[in-house]
């Protein structure tokens, strides 16, 4: 429980390595990195002949180089180690050097949940962006980071300013660090494919949300397509302009932010209008749409969490064409609602990223 009480506590307990953790740029990761069969062996504690031999085999994806030696594209290497399950013992050969601070094992989720929110309700940025590393080298999905740990951490942070000013602080730098490491995962996704469907997607015009979009974003990228997030407070015309300028398979918007139920019902309806007759399909989730007669939201693409959000968008892939309509869930909306950014002011609803991220 936070009181005003605490605040000269916090304030002292708030040193000058903590202030300025969450600014000192991300070391030792190079999103162009290619490596070698021997350094790659070495991070994950195999021989070179046995890597050799998975790239052989096709298991691992390795170019060559003019002289013909083998080189692994950092990301190749991620989605490798993932697949087979290894364990990164040499994380500074990789350029994850923060993976070094924290364990690569965790007992259950609700072990995972309380040390991410742990480290983002102190500022502990490295900490944070150490367990999103070792989470999605571990096997877990983006998603599943985002609708666990990320989610339930932030759902808490997001009440504290409840019971004292300070809980803002809080909260709008664990948004910080989140938005950092979920910026670093993304690095380690591979560049899209030539060719690949555009997602272009945003937060609603009066939504100030930064999280949940960049969320949806990386999901989306995860998913297979070239993602375009253009962030909070984006008007409809924008992003239905943005939308036929990229040539968009998919489009998406998040709606958090408190606003007038019925606008917001006619502000979708008509971008969705808008957007298919260009071939775009729209998808939409968040909090605000639980404020919406579900007669208002007919004909809508709603999703609840991103691992729905993942799931729908991998099966337009694999179909060629837009997924079947669906309706709220019985949390009615949120798979792309959220928490605060650097310059959100409290949030009214009080939940973080409740119902999503």
């Amino acid at each position: 429980m936070y009181d005003d009480s605490r605040f000269d506590e916090f304030t002292q307990c708030a040193t000058a390595e903590r202030d300025v953790e969450s600014f000192i740029p991300v070391k030792g990761l190079r999103v162009d990195e290619m490596l070698t069969p021997a350094r790659l062996a070495r991070a994950i504690g195999v021989s070179e002949s046995s890597l050799k031999r998975w790239a052989n085999d096709g298991v691992l994806q390795a170019s060559r180089t003019v002289g013909g030696h083998r080189r692994i594209a950092l990301s190749e290497a991620v989605r490798f180690i993932r697949q087979i399950g290894a364990v990164v013992v040499r994380p500074d050969l990789l350029g994850l050097d923060d993976l070094s601070t924290v364990s690569q094992t965790f007992a259950s989720q609700a072990d995972v949940e309380q040390q991410v929110y742990a480290a983002l309700e102190a500022g502990h940025a490295q900490r944070v962006r150490a367990m999103m590393q070792s989470l999605y080298l571990g096997g877990w999905t983006l998603s599943s980071i985002f609708d666990g740990p990320i989610r339930a951490a932030m759902t808490k942070i997001g009440a504290l300013w409840l019971h004292a000013e300070w809980g803002l602080v809080v909260e709008h730098r664990a948004t910080t660090i989140a938005i950092q490491s979920i910026s670093q995962l993304r690095m380690l996704l591979p560049s899209p494919t030539p060719g690949a469907p555009v997602a272009v997607g945003s937060a609603g015009e009066t939504d100030v949300y930064m999280l949940p979009s960049l969320m949806a974003s990386v999901v989306l990228a995860d998913a297979g397509y070239a993602d375009v997030n253009l962030g909070p407070m984006t008007p409809p015309s924008v992003l239905r302009n943005a939308a036929g300028f990229y040539k968009a398979r998919l489009s998406w918007v998040s709606v958090s932010s408190p606003t007038e139920p019925t606008r917001l019902a006619a502000d979708l309806q008509q971008l969705h209008s808008d957007l298919r007759a260009v071939g775009t399909t729209l998808i939409v989730g968040g909090r605000m749409l639980r404020s919406i007669p579900a007669s208002q939201l007919t004909g809508l693409n709603i999703v609840n969490t991103m691992a729905e959000l993942h799931a729908y968008a991998k099966g337009m892939l694999k179909a060629g064409e837009a997924a079947p309509q669906r309706e709220p869930g019985p949390t009615g909306g949120g798979g792309l609602a959220g928490g605060s950014g650097p310059v959100d002011g409290p949030n009214p609803m009080g939940d973080g990223v409740s119902g999503a991220a």
